[in-house]
């Protein structure tokens, strides 16, 4: 089949969830379908170019578009559309995808994001595709729902204006995201959860779930370093909800873990780190390493993940690369959300800052405990969440939307 692929950033370096997932997506695709991608991100990057050309037939990478805070200020004051459509919207990109219809036509068409819809909506406008066409929304947060949990924490929190901004665009985007469904003839939720989201605004949506993985030849345990007792937390450090876990932490947690464990230490590990969350490195125990190329050396000097969060959904790739690499976790509900795992099994469970204190000193002083929840976090890994175990259901919602394993090319 010839598919096209629409992609926020190019995933490579794949250095963050998203990336990654898009990654391994291109990857599979790559191998079984003759791919054109296009994607934002550096053109003047030729080692992210030839690793992405060995999975994909043709490439095109644009310059991020830019966006004013005027700009933006205005879009959040004038219009009626959420945030999220204008975050990347290009009238480049528009133009490039316009041309490449004129010449050829896909099977398939994938959206990697719901804000990179309007640009493909915009494009296909003018140029009616072949009958056998198919569009595909590889929605990887039910959005409206994100906006939703990140409101009731900024409220629960006394945060007002966040809570505000999330509740505006959480009504906006439950419109947007039913309208983009609707027009698509598929949507890809990462969990049972998002997918149940999805088809709460619209219950006729052809919906199919491809959840977040893990390569577990690439994650696997390596040698453990005697750091002594050591917490990680990793993610990208400009994300909201990341950025809301790592000062819940520092803030509530971390300074009670280290009454009862006085030598615990805590590392902070990501891209883009907020000034707010770079200068947490001053904390006693608290160390902020900022972007590393490669995470498993880091993962390897853990004895447990830390995965506070309090808003958002999703399967968190950082959890079971973290099984996969046998790494104890502890984590909120929605910090595990989506995922097929029993506290006290595959994870140690908090909710309140005083319950994840209590299951971090758990696992500290438990060696025991941490070998178990290692052996159950590692079968699940390797049974549940590799990417050869997931991608196979993206194939077969391809075939259930176009109707045959393969469509030959013209």
């Amino acid at each position: 089949m010839r598919v096209l692929i629409l992609m926020p950033r190019a995933p490579y370096p794949a250095d963050h969830g998203a990336a990654l997932r898009n990654f391994h997506i291109l990857k599979w695709l790559g191998a079984r379908h003759e791919v054109a991608l296009f994607a934002f991100g550096d053109p003047t990057n030729a080692n992210a170019s030839d690793r992405l050309g060995e999975h994909a037939a043709s490439i095109d990478i644009l310059p991020f578009p830019r966006r004013s805070r005027l700009a933006r200020l205005h879009d959040l004051v004038v219009s009626d559309q959420p945030d999220l459509t204008r975050r990347l919207w290009s009238a480049e990109l528009v133009a490039r995808l316009s041309n490449v219809l004129k010449r050829q036509s896909f099977d398939i068409v994938q959206i990697e994001g719901l804000e990179m819809a309007s640009a493909w909506q915009t494009a296909a406008s003018g140029h009616p595709t072949a009958p056998r066409t198919r569009v595909v929304l590889d929605d990887h947060n039910a959005e409206y729902v994100l906006q939703e949990s990140a409101a009731r924490a900024s409220l629960r929190h006394g945060a007002l204006p966040a809570a505000a901004y999330s509740l505006v665009q959480a009504g906006r985007l439950r419109r947007y995201e039913r309208h983009v469904a609707r027009a698509v003839d598929g949507v890809i939720a990462v969990s049972m959860e998002d997918q149940a989201s999805l088809l709460a605004l619209d219950p006729t949506l052809r919906t199919t779930v491809v959840t977040n993985g893990v390569d577990p030849d690439y994650f696997r345990p390596g040698a453990r370093a005697a750091d002594g007792p050591t917490a990680l937390f990793i993610g990208k450090l400009d994300y909201r909800p990341n950025v809301d876990a790592v000062e819940w932490l520092a803030d509530d947690i971390w300074p009670r873990v280290r009454v009862a464990v006085p030598t615990a230490r805590l590392l902070v590990v990501g891209r883009d780190p907020t000034p707010r969350l770079a200068r947490l490195a001053g904390r006693p125990g608290v160390e902020v390493i900022g972007p590393v190329l490669d995470e498993r050396p880091w993962f390897d000097r853990a004895d447990v993940l830390l995965v506070p969060m309090r808003m958002g959904g999703g399967v968190r790739l950082k959890v079971v690369q973290a099984m996969a690499m046998g790494i104890p976790v502890v984590a909120t509900g929605p910090g595990v959300a989506g995922m097929a795992v029993q506290d006290g099994v595959h994870y140690l469970r908090g909710d309140t800052a005083r319950e994840i204190v209590a299951r971090v000193v758990q696992a500290f002083g438990d060696p025991g405990l941490r070998q178990a929840l290692r052996d159950a976090g590692q079968r699940l890994a390797h049974e549940q969440y590799d990417w050869r175990v997931i991608l196979p259901r993206l194939d077969a919602f391809y075939e259930e939307l176009i109707g045959a394993t393969s469509v030959p090319a013209d």
